[in-house]
């Protein structure tokens, strides 16, 4: 990729009852959206992912992130980018707020909540590091981790967050991160009092690599706020939020802070303003490298988005450009091709979330691996389960596993019995469009 062209989406809130009658308001404004985020992007030269710093769903109910997921895959059809190009992060409406009612989990998140900035971690590290309170305090998101499994996106007390690399021509790496900002999320949620926890924001500095991090809740809402902004105004060049429902750029340290708007903000707040971006991320020369963003803003008479320009130079886009960014020496490692990688090599990346970030590596166009994670948890549970049992993936003592646990572990499963060709080839048919080549065929 010369470039990189990436949606930044957030706050999208989809409910049980979005686009299911004709009485909802904001079926037009997301027509908008697509008409206006494909004309922009084609012109860019097409996009390469979706970005959304998230609150996907309301209530962090399954029927919305149904919702959700169908509209995501006809934005990324619209843009032209594979439908598995959505990268996600929990949002407190992603938070199912009966179960993070629960006693057990409402103790152990006032618990973290009540610690001095300093104990923050160590009490995090302790609670994440117990299967049981760790399940527990994961349970108000298990719906979110069912459906951002499908990107590669759940979390896990192993790995509280995801990274994945997007590859420049020229060797240069954008690795994303995306971080949880709602392990301590309920209904006492106030600002100042959300954690995050300083090694998810602990990005090390690495030669070639420009870090770009999604996090739902802006640093002024993290009771630990003064440790994680200094890693990430230290570390991280590009830095996505959202919750605030307002736009807000900020140049911190020659580190770029975006806030972004709302997509889908109710309409009885005072500023009712939809608002989307899209980023452009390119080399600027042999030192450099540049953003371009385009940050775009409802009109409520015109009723279509239209740019929110750079109030500096009335540009449409704003630009930022790093120097710190040598091109690295001698030719960039191209991506393997999943159709020739070894077994081990499959083995590793078809697992649904990385235990390592060297794990992620440099998304081959296309990523089979990502495909195959995508189409399978997009199918029907009875379906996922009618393959993982045709193809003795299953064990009794997998009834215990929640579901993100368990299609994990089919996963690995498959890969170290070299049946991923029989994987996709059963899951590819499930579908109304089925891939017509098996790029896992010679993969034992």
């Amino acid at each position: 990729m010369n470039k990189l062209v990436l949606i930044h989406l957030s706050d999208i809130h989809f409910t049980r009852s979005s686009g299911v009658s004709v009485h909802d308001l904001d079926a037009d404004l997301r027509n908008e959206l697509l008409r206006d985020v494909t004309k922009l992007s084609s012109g860019l030269g097409g996009a390469t992912g979706v970005l959304v710093t998230g609150d996907i769903a309301y209530s962090g109910q399954r029927s919305e992130y149904e919702i959700a997921s169908a509209w995501l895959a006809d934005l990324c059809r619209a843009v032209g980018c594979p439908e598995e190009n959505v990268w996600v992060v929990p949002g407190n409406h992603d938070v199912d707020r009966k179960v993070a009612g629960n006693k057990v989990t409402k103790s152990l998140q006032e618990g973290i909540r009540n610690k001095n900035e300093a104990r923050i971690d160590a009490e995090l590290r302790e609670v994440l590091s117990d299967p049981q309170s760790a399940g527990a305090l994961l349970a108000p998101l298990a719906e979110y981790n069912g459906f951002a499994a499908r990107f590669q996106c759940s979390i896990s007390p192993e790995k509280p967050f995801w990274e994945r690399d997007l590859v420049l021509d020229c060797g240069t790496r954008v690795r994303m991160r995306g971080l949880t900002s709602t392990f301590v999320s309920n209904a006492n949620d106030e600002k100042g009092n959300v954690v995050l926890g300083t090694a998810q924001a602990g990005a090390p500095r690495t030669d070639g690599v420009l870090y770009l991090t999604l996090c739902h809740h802006p640093p002024d809402w993290l009771r630990d706020q003064d440790a994680v902004v200094t890693q990430l105004e230290s570390r991280v060049r590009i830095q996505l939020f959202g919750h605030k429902h307002a736009q807000r750029v900020q140049v911190i340290n020659g580190k770029l802070r975006l806030t972004a708007g709302a997509m889908h903000p109710e309409r009885e707040e005072r500023d009712w303003v939809p608002m989307y971006n899209i980023l452009e991320i390119a080399r600027r020369g042999d030192e450099s490298i540049g953003l371009r963003l385009f940050q775009r803003r409802w009109h409520p008479t015109a009723t279509c988005f239209v740019p929110d320009p750079d109030p500096a130079t009335g540009k449409e886009d704003w630009e930022f450009i790093w120097s710190e960014y040598p091109r690295p020496v001698g030719n960039p490692k191209k991506p393997a091709d999943a159709m020739r990688m070894t077994k081990a090599d499959l083995a590793v990346s078809a697992v649904i979330t990385a235990t390592t970030a060297e794990v992620a590596g440099a998304m081959p166009t296309p990523n089979y691996q990502r495909r195959l994670t995508y189409r399978f948890l997009t199918l029907a549970f009875r379906h996922q389960m009618a393959i993982a049992q045709s193809l003795n993936l299953l064990t009794d003592e997998d009834r215990a596993l929640s579901n993100d646990v368990l299609f994990r572990e089919v996963f690995r499963r498959a890969a170290d019995r070299g049946l991923l060709g029989k994987l996709w080839q059963e899951t590819e048919r499930r579908h109304s469009d089925p891939a017509d080549f098996n790029p896992f065929e010679d993969s034992k």
